[in-house]
């Protein structure tokens, strides 16, 4: 269970936990956990952020998706919170309808100046059936960097995902 961080507001952290560890709670009130949890992440601790963006990112909405694209493009935060990030992004987006939106977000993020932004953004990009992404991030497998690389084949590899499914039920 994440820790309170001593300087941030208690009521707020203890709000939060009550949400993280009590999911009925966080479902009965769905509006404003999001309040408390989005101004509990700003203070919160590693551990706790990361509990945020896992609870936050079940809910399966673009807005959420867009605050998760923002924490993994925010330098502020922890390589492992940036990355938590994009990975609940890729899991969150598969559920969406519509990310047309959010597709257009992440493909110019391919081309960020910040090599960390770039990777995420590549790996993020990988939502399963995510195939308008495909073209270009098979061009990115063979890009100089060996992180872009490997993010590139990740993302393949979960994209192809429900494909693969398909075929297999039809099979």
């Amino acid at each position: 269970m994440p820790t309170p961080k001593s300087c941030a507001p208690q009521t707020g952290i203890h709000k939060a936990l009550l949400y993280i560890n009590d999911i009925d709670l966080f479902l009965d009130d769905t509006d404003k956990a999001l309040e408390v949890l989005k101004a509990v992440f700003k203070e919160a601790d590693v551990d706790l952020k990361d509990e945020i963006i896992f609870l936050l990112g079940s809910l399966e909405q673009p807005e959420i998706c867009m605050w998760l694209h923002a924490i993994l493009a925010d330098p502020v935060q922890a390589q492992s919170t940036r990355r938590n990030a994009a990975l609940q992004l890729s899991v969150t987006a598969a559920a969406l309808e519509n990310t047309d939106e959010l597709r257009a977000v992440m493909l110019a993020d391919i081309s960020h100046p910040d090599p960390v932004v770039r990777h995420l953004a590549i790996l993020a990009l990988g939502w399963e059936g995510n195939q308008q992404a495909e073209p270009e991030i098979t061009r990115l497998t063979k890009a100089a960097d060996a992180l872009v690389r490997q993010a590139a084949t990740a993302a393949l590899s979960n994209i192809a995902q429900k494909t693969m499914h398909l075929h297999v039920k039809e099979g």
